[in-house]
């Protein structure tokens, strides 16, 4: 028997949150970190400047914070932190933020990729360095971190002179750790036999690991070597190149009926070009309109679970509009070259379709630089998937109290438990471009305000007198902010587009509804 309105709700599928449990506290402290950072800005601290001091370089004694990745929560950290304060070394082997939902836009032509990425440099263009390479190992009691250098060879192979011959800067092949400390720590042992590409130790006083997660492609057998990914630029320029090919291919007079006299080898032709084409064709692809076939296979009773029932039937019929074939409570079984074998949940039926691509978006697994840093971590560090568990200021834990706080894990590698009002047990935050964003910002606004990271919670440093009575300092004791708090997420609701210039929007406050729309108006909100 359902005892209170609230579990009634719950049992319907509809959210018992009201608005009087809007968190107003919450909304006046992000209200006044915009207004902190605005500040900061106007002093020129994120351009290495304190105008207010009269100085136009960066202090002295400025602590160095290596950021790993540039993802969202790397890309909304760099946009807030004081360069004044902080010496800020990212590290990543891409050079560039991508705007990850609208890769997929990308990928079909609607949008251009320079439109959904930002380099690094330009997101903080008074950052100290960015190195192109990937985080391969870390001394984290020594604060020391070893980088393995992407080649320098091009796209178009300018540096080599062989085209042919060219890595691919963007999306490096994963390696594994050559590298090890020598026991005292100064210097760096390599495998002379792992390649060319260099490796070099960075030392730092903060390291700020968000690296984000890897197509999680291995648990389904040919999935990893016959799927396209969709995580990267590079991934949706492959596959929008892809998408082209098929189209082409089945545009070609051998896949034609009218190229053959015999009417069974018409029917073949027919049935490779049903099988080449993928995708939406647009005008100048009209006669392919009725080869099309696009299957989405999902595992779930529902698209879109986290959003309201109303929306998630609105995304199903969206899709069926557009001729999309879903099919619901379904397994993948296995990738070949040109098929997919697929099953019903609590079948052994299995069925077989052809296919000219496939697209793997489904399941995330950590990279490996995660097992890499959670094996210097004590075992308290391990959270569920992979992901590392962190306290509510983000640090992980370590093994001495001389390290802790050093290390702060952003992002979806991070493991960060909370228990809202309703909740029964703490639940994860998961693992979306909102949440890293969130703590991204969060994270610079720590450093920035100068916080002891080693203190329970973290405090603000004793400061000489002059130093004691700056605007910030001032401003940071009026808010009653002399100790840090702890992260808060706060959620502005859900976005997704469902194809043909129609989205689904549902805006939320914190746990809070305040109403759902879809349509071409939800489409110009997620445009923007």
């Amino acid at each position: 028997m359902v005892s209170n309105e609230v579990e009634y709700k719950q049992l319907v599928g509809q959210s018992p949150y009201a608005l009087t449990d809007i968190k107003f506290p919450v909304l006046l402290q992000r209200f006044l970190d915009t207004i902190e950072d605005s500040s900061q800005k106007s002093n020129g601290k994120f351009k290495g400047q304190s105008k207010l001091q009269g100085k136009d370089q960066p202090r002295d004694e400025r602590k160095t914070v290596v950021v790993l990745g540039t993802g969202w929560a790397s890309h909304a950290f760099i946009k807030l932190a004081s360069t004044y304060d902080l010496r800020i070394v990212v590290v990543s082997p891409v050079n560039h933020f991508v705007f990850t939902p609208m890769l997929a836009s990308a990928a079909v032509g609607t949008v251009e990729y320079r439109s959904v990425t930002e380099a690094i440099r330009v997101t903080n263009p008074y950052i100290d360095n960015f190195v192109e390479g990937r985080a391969i190992g870390v001394d984290v009691e020594g604060k020391k971190l070893q980088v393995h250098l992407t080649s320098l060879g091009t796209a178009t192979g300018s540096f080599k002179g062989v085209a042919s011959d060219a890595p691919c800067r963007l999306e490096p092949e994963v390696l594994q750790s050559f590298v090890e400390f020598s026991e005292d720590g100064s210097m760096v042992q390599r495998d002379q036999s792992q390649g060319a590409s260099d490796v070099i130790e960075l030392s730092y006083d903060y390291l700020l690991c968000a690296v984000g997660t890897a197509s999680r492609s291995t648990i389904v057998p040919g999935a990893k070597k016959h799927c396209f990914n969709l995580k990267t630029s590079q991934d949706s320029k492959r596959l929008r190149t892809a998408i082209g090919e098929a189209l082409e291919y089945a545009s070609r007079p051998d896949v034609q009926e009218f190229y053959y006299t015999s009417e069974e080898v018409q029917q073949m032709a027919t049935q490779e070009r049903k099988r080449r084409v993928c995708g939406y064709p647009d005008g100048a692809y009209q006669h392919l309109r009725d080869d099309i076939s696009v299957v989405l296979i999902h595992g779930g009773s529902d698209l879109l679970p986290a959003m309201d029932k109303d929306l998630r039937t609105r995304a199903l019929d969206a899709l069926h509009a557009q001729g999309v074939e879903v099919r619901l409570n379904t397994r993948l079984k296995e990738v070949g070259r040109d098929f997919i074998t697929i099953g019903e949940k609590g079948s052994d039926i299995q069925e077989t379709i052809p296919v000219g691509l496939t697209v793997w978006a489904a399941g995330n697994a950590p990279v490996p630089f995660v097992k890499e840093l959670l094996s210097k971590l004590p075992p308290s560090a391990a959270g569920s998937a992979g992901r590392i568990n962190v306290d509510q200021w983000l640090r992980c834990p370590t093994h001495s109290e001389s390290s802790f706080g050093s290390v702060l894990v952003l992002g979806d590698v991070a493991c960060y438990e909370t228990q809202e009002k309703y909740d029964k047990t703490p639940q994860q935050l998961p693992q979306t471009a909102q949440v890293a964003g969130q703590q991204g910002a969060f994270a610079a606004r720590m450093l920035n305000r100068g916080y002891d990271m080693q203190a329970t919670p973290p405090k603000l440093p004793e400061l000489s007198e002059s130093e004691a009575f700056s605007v910030l300092r001032v401003w940071l004791a009026a808010r009653g902010l002399e100790e840090a708090p702890g992260f808060d997420f706060l959620s502005l609701g859900l976005l997704a587009y469902v194809g043909q210039e129609e989205a689904l929007n549902q805006v939320a406050i914190g746990n809070v509804p305040i109403f759902n729309y879809s349509g071409k108006i939800a489409f110009v909100l997620w445009r923007t």
